[in-house]
């Protein structure tokens, strides 16, 4: 039964990959919108790497007259960053999606059937007389 169990689990994960992955991001999304504080750092983290990789190459910045290279930008970006992501609870999201999504797969592709040989999904129902 444990064989049998794996073989359909293993099928149907493949077959059913990109549901298993929409799912996952519907999860994602959820955690996000329901978390502001996790949407706002998310949010200052894109946007700094975003306008640092924006930069022409060699473009400095000087601000109260220390010169800042991109490489310090980044390093300044992920200083300000982890701790959002931190507070925001970033860690627990990403296990919480990942712990979620692997039961929900688990479920699903363990009690799917098998397709038949001939290509259709489910088998036929035979009567019992």
């Amino acid at each position: 039964a444990l064989v049998s169990t794996q073989s359909t689990g293993s099928h149907n994960v493949i077959y059913y990959y990109t549901n298993y992955a929409f799912i996952s991001a519907l999860l994602i999304v959820y955690c996000i919108i329901s978390s502001p504080l996790l949407l706002l750092a998310i949010t200052v983290s894109g946007t700094a790497c975003y306008l640092i990789s924006t930069q022409k190459e060699g473009k400095t910045l000087q601000i109260g007259g220390h010169t800042f290279t991109p490489k310090d930008q980044a390093l300044i970006a992920a200083c300000i960053s982890l701790p959002l992501l931190f507070f925001a609870s970033a860690g627990t999201v990403i296990f919480w999606v990942i712990g979620l999504t692997c039961s929900v797969v688990g479920i699903h592709a363990s009690m799917m059937q098998l397709p038949n040989e001939d290509g259709t999904e489910f088998s036929e129902m035979n009567a019992v007389v």
